[in-house]
Order: structure tokens, then sequence, then C-alpha cells
């Protein structure tokens, strides 16, 4: 909608080095993982502005954040507990992707990020978004209309 390339960081680094997210952490560990993340979303090349889609958890490096935050206009797609409770567990393409980040149940483990992460991405300034109450089109027609204002 906004006529820019797009890039997602998850699937970039599954292709940069070779391996699922999931793999890397099992084989290499969270610390290494949050590593070569970084390295990929500060090694990004936006001459072209491109939309750039981030894991949620890129937030939780300041390194990262201060780095979104002079790099863009950062939007934050946030929804309540179980929406993403929800989403995960009617989406079978997740397991193959997304490690278990601990070894809580899906439900205290959600509700434990989301109580780490939220302070983070506010402290960004970003446009926030709630998808419990948009369709993927009301979000990126919300979005549009956002960076319009936020550009005058």
């Amino acid at each position: 909608m906004l006529d820019r390339s797009f890039v997602d960081t998850d699937a970039y680094l599954e292709s940069v080095f070779n391996i699922s997210i999931a793999k890397m952490v099992e084989k290499r560990g969270w610390d290494y993982f949050r590593g070569k993340e970084t390295q990929v979303l500060t090694g990004l090349d936006l001459s072209k502005a491109p939309v750039v889609a981030t894991g949620g958890g890129i937030v939780l490096a300041e390194e990262n954040r201060a780095w979104i935050k002079a790099s863009g206009y950062p939007v934050w797609l946030h929804a309540d507990a179980q929406t993403l409770i929800s989403r995960i567990r009617a989406d079978a393409l997740i397991a193959l992707h997304r490690p278990d980040l601990t070894t809580q149940s899906l439900e205290m483990e959600t509700r434990e990020l989301l109580d780490v992460r939220t302070p983070l991405y506010r402290e960004l300034g970003c446009i926030t978004i709630n998808t419990a109450d948009h369709s993927p089109q009301e979000a990126a027609g919300e979005i549009i209309r956002r960076l319009d204002h936020e550009r005058l």
C-alpha cells in the first residue's frame, strides 16, 4: 500500500544464516540469536525506505530500540494476551518458526512477555494499532493515515 519494499527481519535472519530461529536457539541459545537479530536489524539497507517487520522480542535490546527510533516511524501492532494466544494456537506454522521462550504454558509465557515488552514499545513513542480491533486491511489503512499525519 505504501509502494515500498518489505523486509521481515525474522525471515531475513533465517535466510542469511540458513537456519530457522527455532533451530538457532536450540543449537546456540537465546543470547546468540538475539545478537544475530541485532546484527541483521542494524545492517539493513534503508536507502529505499523499506517497511521493516521485526520479531516481537527485538525491543529487548536497548541498541535495537535506539536504532528503530532513529531509523523511521515505528508502528506497534499489538493485541491483548487472549487474542495473541488464540492466533498462535490457530497457526500451525508457528511451531516451526517460533521457539518456546520459557518452560511455562503459552498463556503464562504470553502474559509475562507482554508485561516486559509493552513498556519497551511504549518507550519508542510509536504509532500503536490494536490489531484485536482491526482487520489487517483496516490496520494498514490506519497506519497510512497516521503516517501521513506524522509527516505534515
